[in-house]
């Protein structure tokens, strides 16, 4: 057990260092372009994710259970996600704009959970197996997604405020590396589509696993305010994502995004430290 708690900690320690060396690659690349540079850039994010999610596993085999059970631990998974959306996104649209923002984040997450490392109380015997740990992956797949579609929204935000301010309607200079409007648009509907199915699927598990788990002990599981408040985001952001299948002003599904991401750090955050018993962090 020892080894795989010193594993896990070199691991998150690597992890960071491909985080750092990624990020310092794709700021750089926004001052200096480089297909080298872009490339190394992309390498050490897929490195760092790895590593990562490699961590994650040791811990989980040291806890005997998903090891993103307490708030460190889901700032862990929390920063593979963003770091694993930021490399789909830029296959996905070929654009590598998105990197110097996420990356960051994802490594500052990490450092977080690592210098303020500590073991959660042990799992109960409901906080084992496939259905508790897919359920929780999902929920927290939804909310980086949502993380994800928020920091595409601020970036389109700026740029209309940029375009808006210049009379030749152009970016200049580093400015004109930033991602382009029909880039931001593209991304935040695609992260808001991965949102809303995972954190869909999330509370089916969650459903299914509360009515085995928890109804004999606690029949009024169904009105945890965590329950509320997620059933609250998924309705949200299936109105934004099927307003901006629709046609709806780029604009605007930018600012919903906005707001629902107050939502999500609401429900991940306050509900769960202060209002939620059932959901409460180990």
């Amino acid at each position: 057990m020892l080894d795989s708690a010193l594993g896990a900690a070199i691991l998150a320690a690597c992890a960071i260092l491909a985080y750092a060396g990624s990020s310092a690659l794709y700021i750089t690349n926004i001052f200096r372009p480089g297909t080298l540079v872009a490339r190394g850039a992309t390498a050490l994010g897929v490195a760092g994710a790895t590593l990562n999610l490699w961590a994650l596993y040791e811990r989980a085999v040291v806890l005997h259970s998903v090891p993103y059970r307490d708030l460190l631990g889901s700032m862990t998974l929390f920063g593979f996600f963003l770091a694993f959306l930021s490399l789909v996104l830029e296959l996905r649209h070929h654009d590598r704009s998105l990197g110097p923002f996420l990356m960051p984040t994802a490594l500052l997450l990490l450092v977080l959970a690592l210098l303020a490392r500590h073991s959660p109380a042990p799992a109960g015997p409901g906080q084992k197996g496939s259905v508790f740990a897919l359920h929780v992956t999902l929920n927290m797949l939804a909310y980086a997604a949502f993380a994800v579609a928020s920091a595409l929204s601020v970036l389109y935000l700026a740029v209309v405020r940029s375009l808006k301010s210049r009379s030749t309607k152009a970016l200049s200079g580093p400015a004109s590396r930033l991602p382009s409007l029909g880039y931001l648009e593209r991304a935040n509907r695609t992260s808001l589509g991965v949102g809303v199915v995972a954190l869909f699927l999330g509370l089916a598990l969650g459903l299914y696993w509360a009515m085995r788990i928890w109804w004999p002990e606690h029949p009024g599981w169904a009105l945890d305010p965590k329950i509320a408040a997620a059933v609250v985001t998924f309705v949200f952001y299936l109105v934004v994502l099927v307003r901006a299948h629709r046609g709806a002003p780029p604009v605007s599904t930018a600012k919903l995004s906005l707001i629902g991401f107050a939502l999500v750090v609401v429900s991940y955050t306050a509900v769960n430290l202060l209002f939620s018993r059932l959901h409460a962090f180990a």
